[in-house]
């Protein structure tokens, strides 16, 4: 996760917006520039959606802290391993 400079969380953050009432346009306008610097810079893309006035407004920070939660991605894990049989 840590190797992505958290673009993994990106759709999460998008979604986030949209169903804050933001246009979806909109919302991947904010978003897209952000994964593209983080990706290009090496920065950690939640540090770049929090220096957004226009993210930040929208958002809470709890609600950026569900966006980034690694968990999300993970829940499925145990599952996927015993149907590989490696559980």
């Amino acid at each position: 996760i840590d190797k992505t400079f958290g673009l993994i969380f990106s759709q999460r953050v998008l979604l986030a917006l949209i169903n804050k009432g933001m246009v979806r346009e909109e919302a991947y306008d904010k978003v897209q520039p952000k994964a593209m610097i983080s990706w290009e810079t090496k920065t950690p893309f939640r540090e770049l959606i929090e220096q957004d006035e226009s993210i930040t407004s929208v958002l809470t920070k709890e609600e950026l802290d569900e966006c980034f939660d690694p968990k999300h991605h993970l829940n499925q894990v145990d599952t996927i391993f015993e149907r590989a049989g490696l559980a």
